[in-house]
Order: structure tokens, then C-alpha cells, then sequence
């Protein structure tokens, strides 16, 4: 299918084999050459449709789905492949096989393309040799740092997607949140639903939201805040940030569901970002395998001046 032709319309109909992959890394995986903005910017404007309905770009593609692909052109230039690379692809990866590559995300870099962003994490792991037909198997917001698998070939990401969907995947993060607990463990069955009001993107607790489930555990307490151990059951965007909020323990730095004041006395301790960084991640796939990442520099300074100010 990566031949599919792009200069007229084309309908696709979804076979078993490509079931349960999203959309977007569906028409990447069909549509070679085409940017990443472009094929974005086509399920946004609604050229892309499946079943004869507009979807977004995370839309889990079905069997017997049919997908309509307007015409495309692969003149438009990506912006979204970095050439002054930040960083050294090979230092923040930390394991690697024929299937898939951990990657120990830096913060402050969005993993995928979209409107005015200028690099992506997957741009950039795919302008490298070897890594051309790697694609996103789960996300991590911009701000947040840590561990992420990115498959390596269309079989190992489909594949390794549909584990994550299939919620047998462990996944931890450390955050640091706002307050004094003496309570050691927080267990959150909130439900989750995107806000409607105002043309509003956050996420709120709401019943009528989908099941949602959040541990916190707390590691240390310090003066006016804590360091936190979280586990996810559930993958819900902004599930951790929200979850925290809603029992009145924000993430410190979180300038979307924190606290405006927290925020700025933590800058002052030096902490220039969302305090969340993914620290865990367990699987099966062929085998059982198991990574664990400590904080990176940025945090673990953080964490030392509290520990200075006890």
C-alpha cells in the first residue's frame, strides 16, 4: 500500500492485519514521502474520512473500516524533521532491538507534529538511517520527560499498540505535588471527559467522563509539597495532571491544572517545567521486559534543594 496512488481520491478498506493501529500512523505508513503536517492537515480539515465520518488523527482504524485519501503531494517540505538537532539520538536511546527502541525523552519537545510546532520527537527519529518506519506506539505530553517506546517497523508498532490498548502495560511516574499528606497512598477512580465549555481542550472529572483510575503514592515529604510515585491504570489524556488536581495536590509547574502562586515560588527553587517524568514501563511482547529511569538532572536538582531546605 505504500504505492497507493496520490494523485486522486483513493478508498481504503481495513483488513485484519492493520486493525487497531490510529489513524495517523496509518496514512504515514501508506502515504511514504508525504509530510507529517500534511497528513495532519488533511484528517483535520476533514478530507480524511472513515466510513463516510470525520475522525481525528488518534482514531483506532477497525477491520472492514473504509478510509477515503483525498490526492497529496509530496512537494510540500516537513518541518517537523529537524536539522540542528538539540541533542544526540543515540544518547537518549536506551534500549533497542529489531522491534522497537526505548527513548528517554528530553522535556520540552512535543512527540509529534502539529500546528506550529517545528520539531517533534518522531520527525527527528525518523530523518536518522535505520529509523525511517518508526512510529509512536503511546505519548507523553511536551513537558513531561522519561521513558517511551517507539516501534520500529509497521508489525512491531501495530502490534505493541494494541497491548497498550489492551491496558497490559505498568506504567509509573514521579511528580512532584503541591501540599502536606500524611496520607501514604491516594487510590483515584475519577472519570474523565474533555471539557466542552468555551471551546476548551482540558480535561475535567466529570461522571459522565470515561473510567479512569490513578495511584499516588508518596516517596518524600518535604516542607510544602511531595514526591510522588504514581501508576496509571487507564490511559486518559492528562489523566496524572488532573487526578492530582482534583484531591488538591497539583503537579508543581503544571501551568494548565496547577496553581499559579506554586508555580512561581518553585521557579525560584529553579524549576523551569511541569515536575512529571514517566520512570517505569512494563511489558510482554515476545518477552516480558522491564525499564526503570532515574530523574533527570533538571529534577533531581529540584528534589536536592528541597532535601536542603528540611
Amino acid at each position: 500500500m505504500s504505492n497507493l496512488v496520490k494523485n486522486s481520491v483513493q478508498k481504503v478498506e481495513i483488513s485484519d492485519k492493520s486493525s487497531g493501529q490510529r489513524l495517523d500512523n496509518f496514512l504515514r505508513k501508506i502515504l511514504n514521502g508525504v509530510p507529517n503536517s500534511l497528513i495532519y492537515k488533511i484528517i483535520r480539515d476533514g478530507q480524511v474520512r472513515v466510513n463516510s465520518k470525520r475522525v481525528t488523527p488518534m482514531y483506532r482504524i477497525e477491520t472492514n473500516d473504509v478510509i477515503r485519501i483525498p490526492p497529496v503531494s509530496t512537494h510540500t517540505k516537513s518541518t517537523s524533521i529537524a536539522k540542528n538537532l538539540t541533542f544526540n539520538l543515540k544518547k537518549i536511546i536506551l534500549f533497542e532491538n529489531e522491534d522497537f527502541i526505548i527513548i528517554d525523552k528530553p522535556s520540552g519537545i512535543s512527540v509529534q507534529p502539529g500546528t506550529k510546532i517545528s520539531t517533534d520527537l518522531i520527525g527527528i527519529v525518523k530523518s536518522h538511517e535505520g529509523y525511517e518506519n518508526s512510529a509512536l506506539v503511546h505519548r507523553l505530553d511536551k513537558g513531561t520527560s522519561g521513558l517511551m517506546i517507539l516501534g520500529k517497523n509497521y508489525q512491531s508498532t501495530s502490534d505493541l499498540g494494541k497491548i497498550f490498548i489492551s491496558k497490559k502495560v505498568s506504567k509509573a511516574y514521579y511528580a512532584l505535588l503541591a501540599g502536606i499528606t500524611e496520607q501514604k497512598l491516594f487510590a483515584i477512580n475519577s472519570p474523565l471527559l474533555r471539557s466542552s465549555s468555551n471551546n476548551s481542550k482540558k480535561i475535567i472529572v466529570d461522571e459522565d467522563g470515561k473510567s479512569s483510575s490513578t495511584t499516588i503514592e508518596l516517596v518524600q515529604q518535604f516542607k510544602d509539597s511531595f514526591l510522588a510515585r504514581i501508576k496509571i491504570n487507564t490511559g486518559r489524556m492528562h489523566q496524572i495532571r488532573v487526578h492530582s488536581s482534583s484531591i488538591g495536590h497539583p503537579i508543581c509547574g503544571d501551568t494548565e491544572y496547577g496553581n499559579r502562586d506554586i508555580n512561581e515560588k518553585f521557579r525560584k527553587l529553579g524549576l523551569k517545567r511541569i515536575f512529571l517524568h514517566s520512570c517505569m514501563i512494563k511489558f510482554d511482547y515476545k518477552r516480558k521486559y522491564s525499564f526503570t529511569n532515574s530523574l533527570p538532572d533538571d529534577l533531581e536538582s529540584v528534589v536536592n534543594n528541597l532535601k536542603n531546605a528540611l
